[in-house]
Order: structure tokens, then C-alpha cells, then sequence
């Protein structure tokens, strides 16, 4: 190698071995935002979620129901009409759809329970249209006496379901005006209640003054967890299905419902990464792809033909008196390349390619055959033999040879 190629490629080296770390950096920086796109914190729980066990959370009413012996679903769809599973709404973040739904099953014979005092499917006015709220504090939990953990107290009662409740606590709730075709529970006695029930079709709607009283800090209070068992669980075998709104997040039972494609969950930055990456592979692909440093011209070695190259290996054996052994190599070279030239088998005996050679070259009968069949016992047998070889050649093998006329080996 020269001097300068070894100049080049040692400034070469270098520069390509900077570009190689600039190009890993990258790389590693745009692996790191597209796992930051992709990868994301799971969503967590809202306040009521029936799956969370956090404070606010719902789960312990769903393990109270199911002690109780109730068969409890959470879903985002509402039952068929005429089902007898009884649906509970913690939260009124219903669409439209799951609203209308829920009411062709309350219409069908079906029972929901709304403890959202906000929703408008129970019928309870708000402050302004004359409910009375109601706050407090929380007491210390005793575990015995539901009267003195209670704020809301059962002073009126016309659902018999709810005849045998105490009291609920509250932290802020409403107490709903009564209407007359409206039944209470847990009324004041002064035409407000905690509880109405309302007859839609041939079903009924339970409306509560405070969705809250069912999370896990207060569901321990008062009747609170009587109050959640008499409305939904009365017998054991229950159905209930806590219908959840469209706002909540999704969860695991969540996979593979919904009309939405592989592609539409996919969200845009997520995109934008995949994009990002093949962009960066490309530019890598194109950095790789160019030669670091100006060419060099180096000379390189003359191509040796095979006949030369034989020729070569004959006289080092004619120099080492290996007489008759080069002879056979130059014959054996001669045989191939006939038998190649006019596409005969490598077996073909010394009279076939004799006669190929008289009737494609018209050289003279007998002259291949005699030059295949010469013996080179000395150098100058060798010798000869080498000299007729190449006046064959050069003389009758080209494209455009004149036809050999004399025979013999040529001296």
C-alpha cells in the first residue's frame, strides 16, 4: 500500500469513526422518543370507578354486592329491555346511546338506580329548583350505631324496600322536593328526601341525592351499605350491572370491543415516530453509503491467461527436465481448448477432434491428431512441440486464420 493510501485512509478512519458515533447518538435519541410516544402511563382510575380501589373508588361496593350473592357486570352498554338485571349509574357521563338504551329498559319492566344527584334521567330538581343540600363531616366510625354516623336520617319512608334503613352519611348531598306520583325514602319529613323512586313506563328510576356515599371511604357509614344492597341486591342471585359513562377510561375487559381499527387506536405522534425512523434510516443508509476520502488509483496486476499460465508451468518443468510431464500439459491444454472451441466432450479421442479441426479450421488431417500424440522426451522434443502448439494458434485458430497448409511439427 502507498504512503499517501495509508495517509488517506488513516484520516478516513477517523472521520468515519465520528460520523459512526454521531449516527449511534441519533439513533438512540430517536429510539427514546419513539418509545416516550409509544409507551405511556396507564390512564388512572376516575372517582367511582367500580375497578379502583382507591378512596374514591367504587370496588368495595362491587365486593359488597357480590357477598350478597349478586352477580355484578361491569359494562358501557346497557341490558336488552326485559332483562332483569337492575343497573346502577355512579356517574350520569352517559352518551346518548347508552341514555336511550337504558331508558327502553327501564320502559321494558327494568329498575336503574341513579346515584348521581346531576343527572337528569332520576327527574330530582337541583338547588335551584328547590332541593336542599346537606354536608358534613366525617364521624369517627364506631361500627355500632348508624344513627349517630348518619346525617341524613330515615324520617319518612314510602319504598318498602327501604323501610328498615336507619340513616346515610353524606359529605355533600342533596335532598330532592317530592312529587306528587313520586315515592321517598329517607325523607325529612318537610316534603324533601334523599331517595324518590319514579315510574317510567313499566320499570322504575331510584334517584339518589349523593353518588358518593358509595365510594370506599363511606360506604362503611351509616346504612350506606344497606342502602346500596336493598336497592340493588334484595335477594341473593341478583343481577346488577354498573353502567359506566363514556368518559371513564378504559381497562383490560375493555380489549377488543368498540368499531375502532388497529389504525384509529394508534395515535398520531406514534405516527409521526414511525416516520421519524424511516426518514433516519435513509439518511444513515445514504451517510453509509458514501466513501469517506478522494479514491486512490492503485495499478493492478495484469490478468495471465490460462494457455500462458501453462506455458509458465511447461517451462519450469522443461527447466527442471520434467520433460515428457510438461509435454502432457501442453497437450492436455491444446485438447481442452479444441474440444471447447468446436463444443465437443473433454473425452473426445484424438481422431474426433482431428477431424473437427480439419472441417471447421480446414487445417490438414492427421496435423492435430499428430501434435496430441507427440512425445517429448528431451528439450527439444518439448521445445517443438511448443512451437507447432503455438503456430497452430496463431495461424489456424483465429477467427479470421488462413487454412494450414503444411504439416508436420513446426522446429
Amino acid at each position: 500500500m502507498s504512503p499517501r493510501r495509508s495517509a488517506s485512509s488513516g484520516s478516513a478512519g477517523s472521520g468515519s469513526g465520528g460520523g459512526r458515533i454521531a449516527v449511534t447518538v441519533l439513533l438512540v435519541l430517536i429510539v427514546a422518543l419513539g418509545l416516550f410516544l409509544i409507551v405511556r402511563a396507564k390512564p388512572e382510575p376516575g372517582a367511582l370507578d367500580p375497578r379502583s380501589g382507591a378512596g374514591d373508588g367504587a370496588l368495595a361496593l362491587v365486593l359488597l354486592l357480590e357477598g350478597q350473592g349478586a352477580t355484578v357486570e361491569i359494562a358501557r352498554t346497557p341490558p336488552a329491555p326485559g332483562s332483569p338485571t337492575r343497573v346502577l349509574v355512579l356517574d350520569d357521563s352517559l352518551d346518548d346511546d347508552q341514555r336511550s338504551q337504558l331508558l327502553e329498559h327501564v320502559e321494558a319492566g327494568g329498575v336503574a338506580v341513579v346515584a348521581d344527584p346531576a343527572s337528569t334521567l332520576h327527574g330530582g330538581a337541583d338547588v335551584d329548583g328547590g332541593a336542599e343540600r346537606v354536608t358534613g363531616s366525617l364521624p369517627e366510625f364506631d361500627g355500632m350505631s348508624a344513627e349517630a354516623e348518619s346525617n341524613v336520617v330515615n324520617e319518612v319512608c314510602s319504598i318498602g324496600a327501604l323501610e328498615e334503613l336507619r340513616g346515610v352519611f353524606v359529605r355533600d348531598g342533596l335532598l330532592f322536593p317530592v312529587g306528587p306520583d313520586e315515592s321517598q325514602c329517607l325523607g325529612d319529613g318537610e316534603g324533601r328526601a334523599f331517595a324518590i323512586r319514579r315510574k317510567i313506563g313499566g320499570g322504575t328510576v331510584v334517584g339518589l341525592g349523593d353518588n358518593r356515599l358509595f365510594s370506599n371511604e363511606l360506604i362503611r357509614f351509616g346504612d350506606n351499605s344497606g342502602l346500596a344492597v336493598a336497592l340493588l341486591a334484595p335477594r341473593r342471585g341478583a343481577n346488577v350491572q354498573v353502567l359506566l359513562g363514556a368518559s371513564v377510561s378504559k381497562s383490560e375487559e375493555d380489549i377488543g370491543t368498540g368499531e375502532e381499527t388497529l389504525s384509529d387506536l394508534v395515535r398520531p405522534g406514534v405516527w409521526m415516530g414511525i416516520a421519524q425512523l424511516a426518514l433516519a434510516f435513509v439518511v444513515l443508509a445514504i451517510a453509509r453509503g458514501i466513501r469517506p476520502g478522494r479514491p486512490v488509483d492503485e495499478a493492478l496486476p495484469s490478468p495471465l491467461a490460462g494457455s500462458d499460465a501453462v506455458h509458465a508451468r511447461a517451462a519450469m518443468m522443461r527447466r527442471a527436465c520434467h520433460h515428457a510431464r510438461a509435454g502432457w500439459l501442453l497437450r492436455a491444454d491444446l485438447h481442452r481448448e479444441l474440444c471447447d472451441r468446436y463444443h465437443l466432450s473433454l473425452d473426445s479421442s484424438v481422431d474426433a477432434v482431428d477431424r473437427a479441426a480439419a472441417n471447421r479450421e480446414g487445417t490438414q488431417p492427421g496435423l492435430v491428431a499428430s501434435l496430441l500424440a507427440t512425445e517429448t522426451n528431451d528439450a527439444s522434443s518439448l521445445v517443438a512441440l511448443s512451437n507447432s502448439i503455438s503456430r497452430l494458434r496463431r495461424e489456424s485458430l483465429r477467427a479470421d486464420a488462413v487454412p494450414l497448409a503444411t504439416g508436420g511439427p513446426a522446429t
